[in-house]
């Protein structure tokens, strides 16, 4: 029975999934935007929504709950829209366009690293601008993977892949983490491996984010200490209609082991999750704040408007 109503939301899928291919692709975004905005003000009652505001507020990003709102909504927004933008925007960029469309941000050290590759590289980032949009630009120097969830619907999870939606990168199972071949792999092929450290991690180490101590994962320092990989931190940000920007903080992260393991783990991480600040800050209105990303930290009493 599961596979029946699996396969009724795969028809269902792709009967949206043709109509929307009529919609210019420079009208995409709009369009996932005010569909993601008017979810969120119609849903604003809920805790999910609550915790979105309340996480901008503990960030420290508004100093009154209409301004964290106005946040919160657009980012939704940003992230609906984004999504709908992605499934159309590899019929526009491509790994040999892609300089029409996108601006670099980044130390001469770090677009070394990725554009002139000598080996493997970590690109460690978060729930933040346009992820999707951004692999042409990574697959023209090198393979990419990416560490994500697939979907439940193996109909539907077919049906991306057969219609590029991450444009080229190899997409690992996120419960399958990250396996020996793969990992030789990516070694031996020089790929960039994209990983999403942002959320709550129970088992995580404490490191301060936005001025609060919260538990981050470790996977990109222990792959780090692991490999040797360098580690860019940054995202792809959106800066107008088909029109984004790599920023990419400091130069590569080479950290030289001591004879503490945790406490190197903390210490990477711990400038891993600076560096992600910093990009977050650019652009909070890109940022996915759904998250209960600072669970037990008190939100902060803040005026109305």
């Amino acid at each position: 029975m599961r596979a029946f109503f699996y396969y009724i939301g795969y028809l269902a899928v792709a009967a949206l999934w043709w109509i929307y291919r009529l919609l210019p692709a420079r009208c995409a975004y709009g369009l996932g935007w005010h569909i993601g905005a008017a979810a969120f003000s119609l849903c604003r009652g809920t805790k999910r929504a609550r915790t979105a505001v309340d996480n901008v507020i503990v960030a420290g990003l508004a100093a009154n709950r209409r301004d964290a709102y106005r946040i919160a909504r657009n980012a939704l927004g940003h992230f609906a829209g984004h999504i709908t933008e992605a499934l159309r925007i590899h019929d526009v960029i491509t790994k040999d366009n892609w300089p029409k469309y996108v601006t670099l941000d980044m130390t001469p050290a770090a677009r070394e690293a990725i554009f002139r590759p000598t080996g493997p590289i970590i690109l460690a980032t978060g729930h933040l601008g346009a992820w999707e949009a951004g692999i042409p630009a990574f697959v023209s120097a090198r393979p990419m993977m990416v560490v994500a969830r697939m979907m439940n619907n193996p109909y539907i999870q077919r049906f991306l892949e057969r219609h590029n939606f991450r444009g080229g990168a190899t997409v690992l199972p996120k419960k399958h983490g990250f396996s020996g071949s793969n990992l030789r792999r990516w070694i031996r092929e020089k790929g960039a491996l994209a990983i999403l450290f942002d959320q709550f991690s129970s088992s995580g180490v404490p490191v301060p984010f936005f001025g609060h101590t919260v538990p981050v994962y470790t996977s990109p320092a222990r792959l780090h200490l692991k490999t040797g990989a360098p580690i860019l931190v940054g995202a792809f940000l959106r800066t107008g209609r088909l029109r984004y920007k790599i920023v990419a903080v400091g130069d590569p992260i080479v950290h030289t082991p001591t004879d503490s393991h945790d406490e190197d783990i903390r210490a990477i991480t711990a400038e891993l999750i600076r560096r992600l600040e910093q990009v977050i800050r650019m652009a909070p209105d890109q940022y996915l704040w759904l998250h209960r990303r600072w669970r037990g930290i008190p939100v902060p009493e803040v005026p109305e408007k």
